[in-house]
């Protein structure tokens, strides 16, 4: 539409009030959200352009719709994987009889561990199959608890489900890279000498899941049982510290748990059963045999250990992630965006890929909805990346070895994480545990 010439003038006078107000003023000065002004770097002004609130509330409607779409379909799903997973304990198992090493062997078997672990385990323990599972199975609230019989059924493993529980499912997805989550790898590493930045995590990648994380989980569970009773912590322990099975060896957490409770109640059952137990057919038809599957299964369970290091570790380590120093509120908007802009994304899409990857390559989405299934995870991963572009919100997403050399740098000291600026939280989301009251 073109105006008529009884519009000239006021068309005239209104280019000219346009010019005016378009002439340069200097740049604002970023503020933090209570108002006062601050200085952000370049790579953290998109925190200053964000609205938070309504960038939550797309955030908090998107895993509702999930949620709400979750149906019998998702336990199909979920039951290819199992079949999957039961397919490599068949192909590792029926082939370990083989002189070692033995790749066929060790790598199904390996894979079979994991993915018992990070897909079967993972999942149901955070209860992603509460509402569409009818037959209890893979119900949070039963699925390897209580009993050795329902662990060695549903998911047997270094770990005790019930401290995985506590140490994974609360403390490290409800305080994600603040210094009370126990998987945060720049505070875990930050006391290594030089040396043992160059060599600790190679080592660690050959036997973190018994030599890390099985004390560590299993110190969560008994220090939560401490404050439930009320018993006070022992002189001079250091809560937030990592306990490792070298570190009982060498006697420290005492008073909160030692080294013939860890196995006898932890460790112990996995390894004899694991390497031991499980092999014991194979002595039928000679001792040769025997030790072959036990040597098998001590490789498998090393690849183990360094499959679920390169997938599990670098979810929430990089010098483009952030770290935080208070605590929120589950389920805030800022919960959401700690979730996107502390965790990366590996590739995505496909079930043999996501398989390989333990469904560990959608931790974005999974830190944002912890309770949804392996099928939703795929189904919402390009709906809150589109989110995350809209609103200018960082959403790290690479190849997984790129990732690993990220998160080896932060091991090796070389880089370090984002600080997110704490005057720009948003003072209605934060909050204080009741263990930290009592620790302040």
């Amino acid at each position: 539409m073109v105006p008529g010439p009884c519009l000239g003038a006021l068309t005239l006078r209104h280019l000219q009030r346009n010019r005016r107000s378009a002439a340069p003023r200097a740049p604002r000065a970023p503020r933090a959200r209570g108002g006062e002004g601050v200085t952000l770097p370049e790579e953290d002004l998109w925190i200053q352009r964000l609205d938070l609130e309504k960038f939550g509330s797309e955030v908090h409607d998107l895993g509702q719709k999930l949620k709400a779409s979750q149906d019998q379909n998702d336990m199909k799903h979920l039951r290819k994987i199992v079949l999957w997973s039961r397919l490599c304990a068949v192909i590792g198992l029926g082939t370990m009889w083989m002189a070692p090493p033995n790749l066929v062997s060790i790598i199904f078997l390996s894979l079979w561990t994991h993915s018992a672990w990070t897909m079967m385990g993972h999942h149901a323990c955070h209860g992603g199959y509460n509402r569409t599972d009818e037959s209890g199975r893979f119900s949070s609230r039963g699925f390897a608890l209580g009993s050795l019989w329902r662990r060695l059924q549903d998911w047997f493993d270094w770990m005790l489900p019930e401290a995985w529980s506590i140490e994974h499912n609360q403390l490290h997805h409800y305080r994600l890279s603040e210094d009370g989550d126990p998987d945060l790898l720049e505070r875990n590493s930050q006391d290594w000498s030089p040396i043992e930045r160059m060599i600790m995590p190679f080592v660690s990648m050959l036997v973190w899941k018994w030599a890390y994380y099985a004390p560590n989980t299993y110190k969560e569970l008994k220090l939560q049982e401490m404050r439930t009773k009320k018993i006070p912590l022992p002189q001079n322990f250091d809560p937030q510290k990592p306990l490792t099975l070298g570190d009982l060896v060498a006697g420290e957490g005492q008073g909160v748990l030692s080294l013939t409770e860890l196995m006898t109640k932890v460790m112990g059952p996995y390894f004899i059963f694991r390497f031991f137990l499980l092999p014991l057919p194979l002595i039928f038809f000679g001792p040769a045999f025997y030790f072959h599957g036990v040597c098998n299964l001590f490789l498998a369970d090393i690849l183990s250990n360094i499959h679920g290091f390169i997938v599990v570790v670098p979810n929430h380590a990089g010098n483009d992630l952030y770290r935080f120093e208070r605590s929120c509120r589950p389920k805030s908007p800022t919960f959401y965006l700690r979730a996107i802009t502390s965790s990366v994304n590996f590739d995505t899409g496909g079930d043999v890929n996501d398989f390989m990857h333990g469904w560990l390559n959608y931790q974005i989405e999974h830190h944002c909805w912890p309770d949804l299934s392996m099928l939703s995870y795929q189904k919402g991963q390009a709906q809150l990346k589109e989110i995350c572009a809209r609103h200018g919100v960082p959403y790290v997403q690479e190849n997984v070895f790129i990732r690993l050399k990220k998160t080896l740098d932060i091991a090796m000291g070389k880089t370090k994480m984002r600080r997110y600026p704490d005057s720009m939280e948003r003072e209605a989301d934060m909050m204080v545990w009741q263990d930290q009251k009592v620790a302040a």
